[in-house]
């Protein structure tokens, strides 16, 4: 396992690296674009060759960014109202995402990351076989026009309200709408494996649960695992994060998580509060370590 953790890249994206190094970060996920605006953020030239360099000093990798949470593939194809009703604007969400998606790939293509972590999108009233095949056919057209190396992953949700992603039968839908194999694989997360009635916390819970992953998607499709505890109760359907082994997965949980074999070569991303509440760090680092290696020992 590399061991990493979304990290901020403000003030510069190439400090980003340092961050990560600094909480002992073997890979590395970030934002590429401000997760609160459509606006692409311009990355100099310099910018760009000062992650790229610094990363490979660091020997820091897999790396990858996560797209924005604004990003709706699965909206209507049409303009809709946006915004609070004082200040609303027109916008076409489905086309504006394929565009932000694109935008994504081609910076991750220049920054040498690996892949974008996408959630995938909701039906926003229509059915979920329609979603699917906007979405599908939405991430086909991003891909086509940025061809590389730059990949998008697929991310499991934690199953609240018409989100697509909550089930392996709904990611391998969205992956076989898409086609692209050789770009196309897929993130798990902890925390919504857990919302969402996996039960990874329970004795045993893991194998069944990635059994059922590899039957329905193909472990060898899984390119990355989001490490986060649950705030939240087990198959609660919501999204909130806690620190390794504070939440309700447990440090028992974790063990089982991290010793499973075929996880052990994917880069591990911790998405946690942090003990000050400033995001992932240290400590969180050396408790996901720890529990690691506790996990290998009881696999024997």
């Amino acid at each position: 396992m590399r061991f990493g953790a979304h990290v901020s890249s403000s003030g510069g994206i190439s400090r980003a690296i340092a961050r990560g190094r600094a909480i002992g970060c073997e890979s590395l996920q970030v934002f590429t674009h401000n997760p609160r605006t459509w606006r692409p953020t311009h990355h100099s030239a310099a910018e760009i060759a000062a992650f790229r360099e610094k990363a490979t000093e660091a020997g820091m990798g897999p790396l990858v960014s996560h797209g924005l949470y604004l990003m709706n593939l699965g909206a209507p194809d049409r303009e809709v109202p946006t915004g609070p009703p004082a200040k609303a604007i027109t916008r076409n969400i489905y086309r504006t995402s394929i565009e932000s998606l694109r935008q994504h790939l081609e910076i991750g293509e220049a920054l040498g990351l690996s892949g974008v972590v996408l959630h995938v999108g909701s039906s926003k009233g229509s059915t979920t076989d329609e979603a699917i095949a906007r979405i599908g056919a939405g991430i086909a057209e991003a891909l086509d026009a940025v061809p590389g190396e730059c990949a998008i992953y697929l991310e499991n949700t934690a199953g609240a309200g018409d989100t697509i992603g909550r089930t392996f039968g709904q990611l391998r839908a969205v992956a076989d709408a898409t086609g692209h194999d050789d770009r196309l694989g897929f993130c798990l997360d902890t925390q919504h494996l857990f919302a969402s009635g996996f039960p990874i916390h329970e004795d045993g819970g893991i194998d069944r649960v990635l059994d059922e992953f590899d039957r329905t998607v193909g472990i060898n499709r899984l390119r990355c695992l989001h490490l986060n505890d649950s705030k939240t109760e087990f198959d609660s359907n919501r999204d909130r994060h806690e620190n390794i082994g504070e939440g309700l997965i447990g440090e028992d949980g974790f063990r089982r998580i991290l010793g499973h074999p075929a996880l052990q070569g994917l880069p591990v991303i911790l998405e946690v509060p942090g003990e000050d509440g400033d995001g992932p760090d240290a400590v969180n680092m050396e408790r996901a370590r720890r529990l690691h290696a506790e996990g290998l020992a009881l696999r024997g």
